[in-house]
């Protein structure tokens, strides 16, 4: 086994995520589908425990029922059914689309990534997409159970919430104990089935059912790496929300020079359009940052995934504790 590859994996990574300005654009598409690793398991299950959730797992159906009597669809006549027919098909379309080319751009930015690694120069992007076309159902099937599963534990977790809370007894308080734990380490493996699972399916051209045994296998050899790197990575996430908050701040001084102005001048249109602009600048800020975090996050997973895969990581702990097994 090698000894751990980390700062490698984050250099090598950073390097070819800005020489490769392509890559972004596959970053932005599949950070629809979640970011690679802990952060989208944390924030599902940190978001079903809050204590601000459990309103809406009360009033939803309530919500619903208003929301259809409000809109009055009952009353629709036939041109107002067209219309509501042709805008829900729409904006299925768009959804069907979007998802496709989030599929589509994970299995490519994987395919750049492995390119990168094994011939240490720019991968071809054309190569990258085809071979995200051409594995886009078992990567589709992957993504999918990860959010059937995801949603399941967000939602076991939310009712233990609903539970407590009604009931503030010590059992309810265990169950949701036990649900928020039970939940964290079943998303936790899942996470990490499902990264390399995508990376034997691009990879190593395994089929599904292959590559979701092979996953399992590397995770059981690297359980602790795979731990070390999620740790990794949301310390890294840790340092892309200071960077988005330092970046707000600094791009809030146009606007509020621009609101200094209006306020002197008594102009209204003038502060609303300076608003309005500082929105639109951030926005388009987070968007930027987004997309090459996601590229970034992916292509170090995907060089560790071919590291652990190829020769084998030894742990970060167990190399400074002496040891050579896990």
């Amino acid at each position: 086994m090698k000894t751990p590859l980390y700062r490698e994996a984050i250099t090598h990574s950073w390097q070819l995520v800005w020489k490769h300005k392509m890559l972004w654009l596959f970053g932005l598409f599949a950070a629809f589908l979640g970011q690679m690793g802990l952060m989208d398991l944390l924030t599902k299950v940190s978001f079903a425990s809050s204590k601000y959730t459990y309103p809406s797992w009360v009033s939803w159906p309530q919500v619903m029922q208003d929301l259809v009597s409000g809109m009055g669809f009952f009353s629709l006549s036939i041109d107002g059914w067209t219309w509501l027919v042709w805008l829900i098909l729409i904006l299925l379309g768009l959804c069907i689309t979007t998802v496709v080319v989030a599929v589509v751009s994970q299995g490519a930015l994987i395919d750049a990534c492995a390119q990168s690694a094994k011939d240490k120069g720019l991968p071809s992007v054309s190569q990258a997409w085809h071979v995200g076309v051409k594995h886009f159902w078992p990567l589709f099937v992957l993504n999918l159970l990860k959010k059937i599963v995801m949603a399941g534990l967000a939602g076991a977790v939310g009712y233990s919430v609903l539970n407590f809370v009604l009931q503030s007894s010590g059992w309810g308080f265990l169950l949701f104990l036990v649900l928020f734990l039970l939940s964290v380490l079943v998303g936790l493996v899942l996470s990490f089935l499902v990264v390399y699972a995508a990376g034997y399916v691009v990879i190593e051209k395994y089929n599904f059912k292959e590559a979701v045994e092979a996953a399992w296998m590397l995770f059981i050899e690297h359980w602790l790496v795979s731990i070390e790197v999620g740790l990794l990575v949301l310390f890294l996430n840790i340092l892309l929300g200071i960077v988005v908050f330092l970046g707000f701040w600094i791009l809030f001084l146009p606007v509020a020079v621009v609101w200094f102005i209006s306020v002197f001048t008594a102009n209204s249109a003038l502060w609303i359009s300076g608003l309005l602009a500082g929105i639109l600048i951030f926005l388009v800020f987070v968007v930027w940052v987004g997309s090459i975090f996601s590229a970034f996050v992916t292509s170090i997973w995907t060089y560790l995934f071919m590291k652990m895969h190829k020769h084998g990581i030894k742990s970060r702990l167990l190399h400074w504790s002496g040891h050579h097994r896990i």
